[in-house]
C-alpha cells in the first residue's frame, strides 16, 4: 500500500502539463475504475459542455468502452487510446497507470500533433 502512494503520480500538474501543451485542449482528467475523477483541469476561456451529472455519465460510458476493449487484447496487444470526435468537441482516452486519462480538444484540432505532445508528457511521468 505504502509503496503504491509513493508511486502515484501528481495528477494534479499532471493534468496542468497535459492541458498546457496545446491551446486546443480544452479539458483533461483523470478518472480511475470507479468513475471517480481523481483530478481535471479545463482551460479558464472554454465554458464546459456538459453538466456536472452528464460529465459523470460521460466518464461511465468511457470506462464501459475501454472495458470492453480490454477483451480483445489477448488478440490484438494493449490498448494504447481512443479518439471519438464529435461535431463539437474531440474526445481522447489514454490509459496510464492503471487509470485513464481523458482529453477533450476543439473540433478540427490537429489531433496527431495534440496526442504526440500527450505521449511525450507521459512518457516523461512514467520515469518518476
Amino acid at each position: 500500500m505504502a509503496e503504491e502512494i509513493i508511486n502515484m503520480p501528481n495528477y494534479k500538474q499532471l493534468c496542468l502539463d497535459v492541458l498546457n501543451s496545446d491551446e486546443h485542449i480544452r479539458f483533461v482528467g483523470f478518472v480511475n475504475n470507479k468513475s471517480e475523477i481523481l483530478h481535471s483541469a479545463q482551460r479558464n476561456n472554454v465554458d464546459s459542455l456538459l453538466s456536472d451529472q452528464e460529465i459523470k455519465m460521460s466518464v461511465h460510458y468511457t470506462l464501459e468502452r475501454w472495458r470492453k476493449a480490454q477483451n480483445f487484447t489477448f488478440r490484438l496487444g494493449k490498448e494504447r487510446l481512443t479518439l471519438t470526435e464529435y461535431d463539437i468537441v474531440t474526445l481522447v482516452t489514454i490509459p496510464f497507470k492503471g487509470e485513464l486519462l481523458l482529453v477533450s480538444t476543439e473540433p478540427q484540432s490537429h489531433y496527431d500533433s495534440i496526442i504526440e505532445k500527450i505521449n511525450s508528457i507521459l512518457a516523461n511521468w512514467e520515469k518518476i
